[in-house]
């Protein structure tokens, strides 16, 4: 009797450790999987260039004159512009079709022979870069995109 109530004993010892065991697997998949979909948002997709803000002024683009750029998943990007010749000092300027290389884990991409801070999310994109303005001092840009 004794023996089987040991035995009885050492197995549910054995039934709730491997139990336990299970349970914390399933909470670290539960929050990898939250970490996965924090992530996972992508440039890949069309999006619109709706904001621009300098050192001194923020200028909302109207809904009819926001420039479209297509990220493709084969690292090209066809940019649109709606009216007129922009002057952006860190994206293209043109029609075309450009090369690009988008670094997740860094938040980086490099487009047009720069290199920008690149933040996204499920309906919007950052972008941010830098240069040396005529006084040299340190001018930085942020482009704000929405997902079309």
């Amino acid at each position: 009797m004794k023996k089987k109530l040991i035995l009885m004993m050492s197995m549910l010892l054995w039934l709730g450790l491997f139990s336990a065991c299970s349970s914390d697997e399933g909470n670290t998949d539960s929050i990898m999987g939250k970490n996965k979909i924090a992530s996972e948002f992508s440039i890949v997709g069309t999006w619109e260039l709706k904001t621009l803000c300098y050192p001194e002024n923020v200028f909302e683009i109207p809904i009819d004159q926001r420039d479209v750029f297509i990220f493709s998943s084969n690292d090209k990007i066809k940019v649109f512009i709606k009216k007129g010749k922009p002057l952006y000092p860190d994206l293209p300027n043109e029609d075309g079709e450009y090369d690009y290389f988008y670094d997740k884990e860094k938040q980086e991409i490099q487009l047009c022979e720069k290199t920008l801070k690149c933040i996204t999310s499920e309906s919007e994109m950052h972008m941010e870069g830098y240069h040396y303005g005529p006084d040299d001092g340190l001018y930085v840009h942020e482009y704000i995109f929405i997902k079309k």
